[in-house]
């Protein structure tokens, strides 16, 4: 379990000289203990002490809607913030989540050995009970979701049609289940939210801090480029960020595409499956235009390394270049060399465009494909089936446009991974 305190001198000794800092040390909770602290969010109501981090106190209702950063924000607005009274949670200590993944590489490594470990692998380890209960809450925020417009709009638009065969409490009960199933798509949308993003926190914390290690304990470059070691050091952080932001709702979104494909052919008939068929087809074109964003990326990656590689041995020999006077030779490089990158990026922005464009217009595609379907069979189209059928493609939508920022987090994510890989790799074959 990480330390309730931490002091100062633990960041200045000497790693092989402390005890502390040694993660084969670091005693291990077994069973549900290591899990202690995280189930103490599940509190409706708690009391934090103001020498504590509050988001660690937070409880339930708090964490949930992020009311933990109120008084923080009402301080800074009213210019009365002590940022010395903000202490860093003991939970996202950055030695604690290193030892922790270090740990996980290690044992990966001894498990199946240097050639076959992977560092996906141990990262899916890293995060896996957060995974699940992510994956879990956005599970069931999608399943409000698709309650709420798909079968209370059916259900209130049948009693519409005909008042006079329902009962007013049917009505009242109506009205509460639209207003329930509005609020916990809210509430558990908002709960994934900052499952996810402390997730996220702690990801990109273990993952620069490893990443720091391996490149500190490389004797010599090992041929890596020095453009490369900086970009893992500064940009993949962050790209491992976004992907732990809005990977699991990659995992959660089948729960919203067969609750809303059974229910589109419950409400419209066999008629529907056409419409289910245009929606399918939009898998294989997102993984089609992931493939080709992730081509884009990872071209750009390795432009901004070289980039940085030429910025670097120009630095380190300004003098013989002011010498020789090859400023103009070597600005042509560089600006070569940016204008592929640039390149790259532009043409995987517009891929990205296009893909969110597709996202947003296809619900509209579907539904008329759909309805077009259903009139040339000559079949009959009531308010409450046309209505009810739009609003459950509509429904879709939420799922649509998250899968293209997932798929570009998880495919930059993929990239960074793979860089770090083959500096654990280098420094296996070193010793």
């Amino acid at each position: 379990m990480p330390p309730k305190s931490h002091n100062r001198d633990l960041w200045t000794v000497n790693p092989t000289e402390d005890p502390r800092m040694d993660y084969r040390a670091t005693p291990r909770p077994a069973g549900y203990r290591k899990y202690y602290q995280s189930l103490q969010t599940l509190k409706p109501i708690r009391f934090s002490s103001p020498k504590s981090n509050p988001e660690d106190n937070a409880g339930f209702l708090s964490f949930s809607t992020f009311a933990w950063m109120t008084p923080i924000l009402w301080s800074i607005f009213r210019g009365k913030m002590d940022f010395n009274s903000l202490h860093i949670s003991g939970w996202k200590i950055i030695l604690c989540l290193r030892c922790r993944l270090n740990r996980l590489w290690e044992e990966e490594v001894a498990r199946v050995g240097q050639d076959k470990a992977s560092l996906t692998r141990v990262l899916m380890r890293f995060q896996k009970t957060r995974l699940i209960v992510s994956s879990v809450v956005g599970a069931i925020a999608m399943a409000a979701a698709f309650l709420g417009p798909a079968v209370v709009v059916f259900q209130v638009l049948q009693y519409i049609s005909d008042p006079e065969s329902h009962t007013l409490a049917k009505g009242i009960g109506l009205a509460l289940a639209m207003f329930t199933a509005e609020f916990s798509k809210a509430f558990f949308i908002s709960l994934l939210w900052a499952i996810n993003l402390r997730s996220a926190v702690r990801l990109k914390g273990a993952f620069s801090a490893l990443a720091f290690q391996k490149i500190l304990s490389l004797r010599v470059n090992n041929g890596i480029p020095m453009g490369e070691l900086i970009n893992i050091l500064t940009s993949d952080g962050h790209r491992l960020f976004e992907a732990g932001t809005y990977g699991s709702f990659l995992l959660a979104s089948p729960v919203m595409y067969i609750a809303c494909i059974v229910y589109a052919c419950y409400v419209l008939g066999a008629t529907a499956l056409a419409g289910v068929f245009i929606y399918i087809l939009i898998i294989p074109l997102q993984i089609f235009m992931g493939k080709i964003i992730v081509k884009f990326r990872f071209h750009a990656i390795k432009s901004t390394d070289s980039r940085v590689r030429k910025m670097n041995e120009i630095l380190n020999s300004i003098k013989l270049v002011k010498m020789y006077a090859w400023e103009e030779s070597f600005e042509k490089k560089v600006a070569g060399i940016r204008k592929k990158e640039m390149r790259n990026i532009r043409h995987s922005r517009y891929f990205e465009i296009a893909n969110i464009n597709i996202i947003t217009i296809w619900p509209v595609i579907v539904t008329v494909i759909t309805f077009l379907v259903h009139t040339a069979f000559g079949l009959p189209l009531n308010p409450a089936n046309a209505f009810t059928t739009i609003a459950i493609f509509n429904a879709l939508r939420i799922s649509l446009t998250v899968t293209p920022i997932t798929v570009r987090a998880l495919a930059a994510a993929a990239v960074s991974v793979g860089r770090l890989q083959v500096i654990s790799s280098a420094l296996m074959k070193s010793y």
